[in-house]
């Protein structure tokens, strides 16, 4: 990783960031505005091999005060497939194979006996007091994702729900109904319709970010 300043935003998906005096283009895979995204803040920007893009650098994790916290929307993914091949577990099945759906944030998977799995995943960088929520404006595509996924458990899909919490400072995690409240609705639909509903808490340092622990667990997994 390589450490500089945060200067501005030049648009949705470049920032220009200052690396030892010098001022580089970093990609911003998350294009909303954070509240921490300051002029002076920490970040951490990964290098890229990719000679068509228009810049070599992604955004990786800004400092929000004292918590290093991941801003790459690419990451939750990598890491809910990391913890569930790990961990995953259900009712004593264990998953044969999982791949991951980059361009929905899914991972579609087979367990031990044949019964197909799909784990929709969110990740969140936000926080207020020491909850994580989502969203942070009106999300037409958040949204997309629960009703997919609560009419795949209607169909008899094995279907659950990971949100990744890219920051370790926080304890929980709510659906902002002030922003959006068919979002917090689905959320609570899903929950009744018994889908398990993980919050993974994630640690994130000048290496990259890291699984911490299962913050909160509804309906079991």
């Amino acid at each position: 990783m390589i450490q500089g300043f945060f200067s501005r935003k030049v648009n949705r998906r470049i920032a220009e960031i200052v690396v030892d005096d010098n001022l580089v283009e970093a990609y911003m895979s998350n294009g909303i505005d954070l509240p921490f995204l300051k002029s002076g803040a920490v970040c951490f920007l990964r290098e890229v091999d990719n000679n068509n893009r228009r810049t070599s650098y992604d955004l990786f994790s800004v400092y929000d005060k004292d918590t290093l916290v991941c801003v790459d929307s690419k990451e939750p993914l990598i890491i809910a497939e990391m913890w569930c091949r790990e961990k995953y577990n259900h009712d004593g099945d264990s998953l044969a194979y999982l791949y991951p759906d980059v361009k929905y944030m899914k991972l579609h998977g087979r367990t031990k006996t044949n019964k197909d799995v799909i784990i929709q995943v969110m990740g969140t960088s936000l926080k207020h007091d020491r909850l994580a929520y989502l969203p942070e404006i009106p999300s037409r595509s958040l949204i997309e994702k629960l009703e997919n996924l609560i009419y795949q458990k209607r169909i008899g899909m094995d279907t659950r729900l990971m949100i990744v919490v890219c920051r370790d400072d926080v304890d929980g995690f709510f659906a902002n109904d002030e922003v959006d409240s068919d979002f917090a609705e689905l959320m609570e639909f899903a929950f009744d319709s018994e889908i398990p509903i993980d919050i993974l808490r994630c640690s994130v340092s000048d290496n990259g970010m890291r699984a911490d622990r299962i913050i909160s667990n509804m309906n079991g997994i």
